[in-house]
């Protein structure tokens, strides 16, 4: 193994971040008209958490498999098996929690695939253009913040109390 730079050693783990931050934007945006089990547990935040800890994940994967002749094939099935586990597990708890296998699955899925197709390629130019990667994730983030944006603005009704003598009588 050859003596890296801080920068050329840590360009996985970064990518896999970065990786990470555009799956969770993507299945964040796909997260809104999802129907979630319940939403406590299954939201836009921890959808995101999941995606960031995906990134993370990929990211020092990749960089251990750095010195392996077959690292592309054996990052895809790791990646995969995540999937496959991920998928199992969300049926597993379909049968507890309603919904969670069509909640989970089709964001696993957008997750898993954007990090999995990011990660090895954003490795490759932060080792030779960081700031180039650095401002597409830029671009991106702004564009989803856009797209975003309108999100929320509908009336929904108004906000009003419940009549005084329901609060009563709910004390009583």
């Amino acid at each position: 193994m050859s003596l890296q730079t801080g920068s050329t050693a840590s360009a996985p783990l970064r990518a896999g971040v970065i990786a990470g931050s555009i799956a969770a934007i993507v299945a964040s945006a796909v997260n809104l008209p999802l129907e979630a089990p319940t939403d406590t547990l299954f939201n836009a935040a921890t959808v995101t958490m999941a995606a960031l800890l995906a990134g993370a994940m990929a990211g020092l994967l990749w960089r251990g498999l750095e010195s392996n002749l077959r690292r592309q094939p054996l990052f895809a099935l790791a990646v995969f098996i995540a999937f496959v586990v991920t998928a199992s597990s969300a049926i597993v708890l379909d049968e507890q929690v309603n919904r969670a296998a069509s909640y989970i699955v089709p964001l696993a899925a957008i997750v898993l695939g954007i990090v999995g197709s990011l990660t090895p390629l954003l490795s490759r130019l932060l080792r030779v253009r960081p700031t180039l990667v650095a401002g597409v994730a830029l671009v991106i983030a702004v564009a989803a913040g856009v797209a975003l944006a309108s999100q929320g603005d509908t009336a929904s009704g108004t906000l009003t109390l419940p009549p005084r003598s329901t609060i009563m009588n709910v004390i009583s």
